[in-house]
């Protein structure tokens, strides 16, 4: 069984994201059960497709991703769902940070951003 762990500044981010996005807990919880298929240490099968998934870096010990949160009934459109970093490592999927197009945030600035918040957890 995979454990999820939650950065503390992740949960502040969502608590923002929250405000705007009424359902973003139900998005989190259905990636959450697609992650325990994708990321399965024993058997990983592919059920989320490659364009909504975008390894950043790794190393040895973990993988950084980046996916679009699907966030339902918010009435965005697909190019408007936040995006979500998250690193793995075996059976440990740790959430990094969250952020909307609509804050206009840069890639690269969050990359090093989720990158520091690596350190945090291993």
């Amino acid at each position: 069984m995979i454990q999820f762990l939650y950065h503390d500044s992740i949960q502040k981010e969502i608590a923002v994201l929250e405000r705007r996005f009424h359902t973003i807990h139900g998005g989190l919880s259905a990636f959450e059960r697609l992650c325990e298929v994708q990321f399965n240490p024993t058997n990983p099968r592919q059920v989320i497709a490659p364009a909504k998934l975008h390894r950043i870096t790794q190393n040895d010990i973990w993988t950084l991703w980046k996916t679009e949160l699907i966030v339902p009934n918010s009435g965005l459109r697909p190019n408007q769902w936040p995006r979500m970093w998250f690193v793995v490592k075996g059976a440990i999927i740790a959430f990094l940070c969250i952020f909307s197009h609509v804050d206009n945030y840069n890639d690269e600035d969050i990359n090093r951003l989720a990158l520091s918040r690596v350190s945090d957890f291993f």
